[in-house]
């Protein structure tokens, strides 16, 4: 099975790490995280950078208002 890793880059330029993900769904003002045995984490303000297919990883960045 593939699991996704995640980087969250935030407003302050911190960065998060989500391990684990199966399932990422773009909505019009949100991406939810879906992970097997986690409830979903719902990220509003957050835009895709980056998706590497090689390394099963993907890069969401904070998008300015």
């Amino acid at each position: 099975m593939c699991q996704l890793k995640v980087r969250l880059i935030l407003a302050d330029n911190r960065e998060e790490r989500v391990d684990d993900v199966a399932a990422i769904d773009v909505g019009p003002d949100k991406i939810t995280l879906s992970s097997l045995f986690e409830p979903p984490r719902e990220l509003y303000g957050f835009q895709i950078k980056e998706i590497d297919c090689l390394r099963n990883s993907v890069l969401l960045e904070w998008r300015a208002a």
